[in-house]
């Protein structure tokens, strides 16, 4: 996420200053992007130490000055006092900010304290970059965001679900099924049983099948 937007911000540092919903104007230059996750800061320092191993396109963007995991408008929060100064401030204040914490099914971790203070306005955005499996939070925010009187469950309290809520595909590390399935008839030594512990019911069902079926065919 940080790799795509430092290219948005890059493609936009000349153009006009927009407008936000909450009728700030804001050049995308001046966007504060708040990294709140642990493990996504240890992840981030270590992309950072493999940059010989980048591909073409982000040593591209290096030569040319540029540091697609460490540019200008990255702010991490690192220990828990300051994560909840920031909560604070966002909830606060009226500038747009950019912020991606953990964990990613909304079930626990620093996302929560977020979207305890801040799902309730319609002013913000809430975007889920992977998989919300059934029973999480995050499935349900997905579910009632567009519901009268939607809201969702933390701690045994109900907030509602104002902010404008959106799902895209595609940066998920998970495999696929047909990665799994490849993974299966890749091992050396045939397996004698397969455990599916993740994952809805029905795409479960699905996998089963078609492990099956390829055993068979084996």
């Amino acid at each position: 996420m940080l790799y795509e937007l430092e290219h948005i911000i890059h493609q936009n540092k000349q153009k006009a200053v927009s407008q936000t919903r909450s009728g700030v104007p804001l050049r995308w230059k001046d966007m504060d992007i708040i990294i709140d996750s642990l493990l996504a800061s240890r992840f981030t320092r270590v992309y950072r130490s493999l940059e010989p191993y980048w591909d073409a396109e982000a040593k591209r963007r290096g030569k040319a000055g540029r540091h697609p995991l460490s540019f200008e408008q990255v702010t991490t929060i690192d220990d828990h006092d300051t994560h909840l100064q920031t909560v604070s401030y966002l909830q606060r204040q009226t500038r747009p900010a950019i912020v991606i914490a953990a964990s990613g099914m909304c079930a626990g971790g620093r996302i929560v304290n977020y979207l305890k203070a801040l799902l309730g306005d319609e002013r913000n955005d809430v975007l889920f970059v992977g998989y919300q499996a059934a029973g999480t939070p995050g499935r349900d925010i997905l579910r009632y965001h567009d519901q009268p009187n939607g809201y969702v469950m933390f701690d045994g309290e109900r907030y509602p679900i104002k902010a404008k809520v959106q799902q895209i595909s595609g940066y998920s590390a998970h495999a696929g099924q047909g990665d799994l399935l490849n993974f299966i008839k890749g091992m050396r030594v045939s397996t004698r049983k397969v455990h599916l512990v993740h994952g809805d019911d029905r795409a479960k069902q699905t996998l089963k099948g078609l492990i099956e079926q390829a055993h068979s065919d084996m």
